[in-house]
């Protein structure tokens, strides 16, 4: 077992936090480079899609898609960060460099989430304002009656939209409230569960946490699929989920569902690194 202390220092926590940042700083540069690239490139050709058409059409697609859009890509990013946070474990002789390094393991694991969730999450919403100013300087030129280049698209503001729908939480029973609360939610959870993956499969661990989790949802469904048997048949089934929704109970379950997936992962990923061996890769031994 881990016998490392658990307390928390915050001058051994900034030290931990610059020598991660100074080993891996190429890696991260290139990161979040290749994700300015991406996201660089998505814009250019959604704006090239859309601008055809003109402001109307523009207006018309809905000037807050892109926000939707860019936030879809930032799960899926911070999926694919927080499952490389502890890859120092898949040899041994990272893991005796990771966990006897001097810092507590609390300090160790808060360090990794600052880095890959947290940090990732800024970084990329800074790459998304970035992108889409260079999307208005590579097509500003080319703007007319007949193509249209929309001006500067504030992606900060889903750091203002999140915070209004948390702090409006009384509302969670009206339907488009309670999703979007939800979604943010599920993002955290999803960061929970790939961090949880990093640290029980930390080789090819976006792939194993991946299959891991649709299969688990698999067996779920497979399970439930009888359940509906008791409703007698579809119209039934269907009035009883439209008076679900109608109700506001949809959304209150769905983030009741979001925060205890959230907890979980997350508890399940500190309480399993905080028994990781440097021996063996198996944190019950």
């Amino acid at each position: 077992m881990n016998t490392v202390n658990q307390t928390f220092d915050w001058s051994r926590f900034t030290a931990a936090l610059r020598k991660e940042l100074v080993e891996n700083k190429r890696g991260i540069l290139f990161t979040i480079i290749g994700i300015y690239g991406l996201l660089t490139t998505l814009m250019i050709i959604g704006n090239i899609t859309t601008g055809i058409m003109g402001g109307e059409a523009f207006e018309e697609f809905g000037a807050n898609t892109p926000k939707m859009f860019i936030g879809s890509i930032m799960s899926l990013v911070i999926c694919v960060t927080a499952s490389l946070a502890f890859r120092n474990l898949t040899s041994k002789t990272g893991r005796t460099y990771l966990l006897t390094s001097p810092s507590s393991t609390l300090e160790k694991f808060l360090v990794n989430v600052l880095i890959y969730v947290v940090g990732a999450i800024a970084a990329y919403l800074a790459c998304a304002q970035l992108a889409d100013l260079t999307r208005i300087a590579v097509l500003w030129g080319f703007r007319s009656d007949t193509f249209y280049v929309p001006g500067p698209i504030n992606f900060l503001d889903c750091v203002g939209a999140m915070r209004y729908n948390f702090e409006n939480v009384s509302e969670l029973s009206n339907f488009s409230h309670g999703i979007v609360i939800a979604m943010w939610i599920s993002v955290i959870a999803s960061a929970g569960v790939y961090l949880l993956g990093s640290v029980l499969w930390p080789r090819l661990s976006l792939l194993k946490t991946f299959a891991a989790f649709y299969a688990l949802e698999f067996c779920f469904f497979i399970i439930a699929a009888p359940l509906f048997y008791f409703f007698g048949d579809m119209e039934t089934l269907g009035h009883w989920f439209f008076n679900f929704v109608m109700d506001g109970n949809f959304s209150i379950t769905l983030v009741a569902i979001n925060v205890v997936y959230a907890l979980v992962a997350w508890c399940l990923a500190w309480y399993i690194f905080k028994h990781k061996d440097v021996v063996s890769l198996k944190w019950w031994k």
